[in-house]
């Protein structure tokens, strides 16, 4: 019920702000109609799996396993060396780094946004579980040479092995 509520106050909120713009090519009832499934589907997995995750304002569903130092933690142009595994949410593995990586240098802004928000979570040496709904992980498009499909949730589980 509060999600409902919150649901709700935020259509309002989204709608009175966009009223003066004439956008006819956005369907603000289909996105949020989607942001609302994603966020449930992802509940029952947790649910299911009989886990207890936080939920982040974005949307974003993250477990901490290992908190990590609690000295060095990411901005948005540091370099996240890392060691990650992404799954769909039937269970089969799409990307895995098989060891650390740094993207060739990529800086976390230039990562998804699931990332960006969920990495600076931890510190060097933490490891967080995400459930990251499509609007924050590859959207509509997916990523169809490692197999990700269109509208995708993942869960990513992401080691922080050391930042640059």
């Amino acid at each position: 019920m509060k999600y409902l509520l919150l649901l709700i106050t935020s259509l309002t909120i989204i709608t009175l702000g966009t009223s003066c713009t004439k956008r006819d090519d956005v369907n603000l009832e289909a996105i949020y109609r989607d942001a609302w499934a994603s966020d449930s589907t992802i509940r029952s997995i947790i649910t299911q799996k009989n886990e207890t995750a936080y939920r982040d304002p974005s949307g974003l569903y993250y477990i901490i396993l290992k908190p990590g130092d609690s000295i060095h933690y990411l901005t948005p142009n540091s370099i996240p060396i890392v060691s990650y595994s992404y799954q769909l949410l039937n269970g089969s593995v799409v990307a895995s780094s098989f060891g650390p990586t740094d993207f060739d240098n990529m800086s976390l802004k230039n990562h998804i946004a699931g990332w960006q928000i969920g990495l600076r979570k931890i510190s060097k040496g933490g490891r967080i579980r995400m459930y990251i709904p499509p609007e924050l992980a590859f959207g509509s498009v997916g990523v169809p040479t490692q197999n990700i499909p269109p509208n995708a949730i993942l869960v990513s589980e992401v080691e922080l092995v050391d930042i640059k």
